[in-house]
């Protein structure tokens, strides 16, 4: 009897959230219906972690599925200046790259995350997005910091 309740008020709560959905713009209704999916998907795993069914680690891995989505994300979006901090720290000699060495306009545009002939707005806004990720005051790297203002000053001294 009570699981017959539970599926009814169940089936009267979808009910009511479907014709909610329905009233809904379209450029709304997808958002809606992903928060809806996503709470629904979390009560149900709680669900199952609360009656013994599932085991409190593969909740965990579940819930930490949101979180390593947008870490794959931050770290897809400094690859390129991931790449071109380890090819500077990456000499023969194993010393450490000389800060006197000339920046070319090729790695300039590399480091940038640009194409040759963009914008002088285009170059400003790559090195404030980069710029903000490595500035030693929030505990960045001083070398890349530099790297990328000389960069910037690179190519906005000749294309901008």
């Amino acid at each position: 009897m009570a699981r017959l309740f539970l599926l009814l008020a169940l089936g009267l709560l979808a009910y009511v959230g479907w014709q909610y959905l329905q009233q809904q713009p379209p450029e709304k209704r997808r958002k809606n219906l992903l928060r809806v999916g996503f709470f629904a998907l979390l009560g149900l795993v709680l669900l199952l972690v609360a009656t013994g069914r599932v085991h409190w680690i593969a909740a965990a891995i579940a819930a930490a599925l949101p979180v390593l989505k947008g870490l794959l994300g931050f770290l897809l979006r400094t690859l390129p200046l991931l790449q071109v901090w380890h090819k500077k720290h990456d000499t023969p000699s194993g010393q450490p790259p000389s800060q006197d060495r000339i920046l070319t306009e090729h790695e300039a545009w590399q480091l940038l995350g640009l194409k040759p002939g963009a914008s002088r707005e285009d170059i400003i806004q790559a090195h404030k997005r980069l710029i903000q990720k490595v500035h030693p005051d929030r505990g960045g790297n001083d070398y890349l910091a530099s790297q990328l203002n000389t960069a910037r000053d690179l190519l906005l001294k000749r294309h901008g």
